[in-house]
């Protein structure tokens, strides 16, 4: 390409143009969230009957599946159904052993990325739950979980889910480009915090429906707006009390899309509690390590001879930002579409 072309005006806006369409493209191949854990119910009956209900998400490339307890067997046909975004499987089984002595296990979880919710319910009215994360997980109907022990499953489970959100984490990005300072920076983080969550809560709750493709295309929204505020100017412009009010607002859209993973497994029992703290917890604990990491790059980039690295790299951010957003706010929006003729439902 010759030197007049490169300077031109034509020319410039071509290439910016190239760009906008690769980081679409790039957009096409980011997956912006790990999907909702599997879920895998019991329920005992007398005789030796187990009924087992088994719930994961149709999207996944390898779908997971239980491994039944050696002894056991399936009894009659299985009956398989669909549920939202998941494909749901009940049958019952027969096993023959103690159920102190059964041991179940989920396969294909290391290689899907996933997690699956194991919770059994004895027929004593006993009630006990694991999040299974690995191949090499298992559970034995012996003695309860306790709170503890589901805090940290849970919130290692957050801080997996927050850094995979891709979508999420743009957003967290755009918020430290748009604070001027530490304080605001603190400001414009808390608000964001508390905006998700309080969805997140109500709609693990069960306080509000959740609507999982009208939540996808907001948060592609979201991340669209914070790009157009960078670009523009317009956030430093804004007064703060005005900004800092409208990141809470973002932050209950991207609460929605926490409560995904959620809200599927939840059933209103005493685990709640602990699941949704833990879960909470895990994600503001990847959402700070990414942060750290960011800001870590950024000092780097200050150590430069040159200044215009570090302006490079937030323009480069911010058109990420503006191409990637925009492919999932067209595919999302098709999804929304399609969801919304096919089931009536968002």
């Amino acid at each position: 390409m010759s030197r007049d072309c490169v300077n031109s005006i034509g020319c410039r806006a071509v290439n910016k143009l190239r760009l906008f369409f690769l980081l679409m493209c790039v957009g096409n191949m980011t997956q912006a969230h790990n999907f909702a854990p599997s879920l895998v119910e019991l329920r005992e009956q007398p005789g030796g009957i187990v009924e087992l209900l088994w719930r994961t998400p149709m999207q996944a490339v390898t779908q997971p599946a239980p491994v039944l307890p050696q002894g056991c067997r399936q009894l009659g046909k299985h009956v398989q159904v669909v549920n939202g975004s998941a494909v749901e499987f009940r049958y019952s089984l027969v096993c023959p052993v103690s159920m102190g002595e059964l041991n179940f296990s989920v396969r294909g979880l290391t290689e899907s990325k996933t997690a699956a919710l194991l919770r059994w319910h004895s027929l004593a009215g006993g009630r006990q739950q694991l999040l299974l994360r690995t191949d090499q997980d298992s559970f034995v109907p012996k003695s309860d979980i306790g709170m503890g022990r589901a805090l940290v499953q849970f919130s290692a489970l957050g801080i997996s889910h927050i850094l995979a959100g891709v979508d999420h984490l743009l957003f967290v990005l755009g918020l430290l480009m748009l604070a001027s300072g530490i304080r605001q920076l603190v400001i414009l983080i808390t608000s964001f915090t508390l905006g998700h969550s309080i969805s997140l809560a109500l709609v693990s709750l069960g306080f509000i429906p959740y609507m999982p493709s009208l939540a996808e295309w907001l948060i592609a929204l979201s991340v669209l707006l914070m790009a157009g505020f960078l670009s523009t100017g317009v956030g430093q412009t804004k007064s703060r009390v005005g900004m800092t009010v409208l990141i809470a607002g973002f932050g209950l859209l991207h609460g929605l899309g926490f409560a995904g993973v959620l809200s599927e497994l939840l059933d209103g029992s005493s685990g709640v509690v602990s699941a949704l703290l833990g879960f909470n917890i895990g994600i503001e604990l990847g959402q700070l390590m990414f942060i750290a990491a960011v800001m870590a790059g950024v000092w780097l980039l200050r150590q430069l001879p040159s200044l215009r690295w570090l302006a490079g790299a937030r323009w480069a951010a911010i058109y990420l930002m503006g191409s990637v957003s925009m492919y999932w706010l067209l595919d999302r929006g098709l999804k929304l579409l399609e969801a919304t003729l096919d089931y009536g439902v968002y």
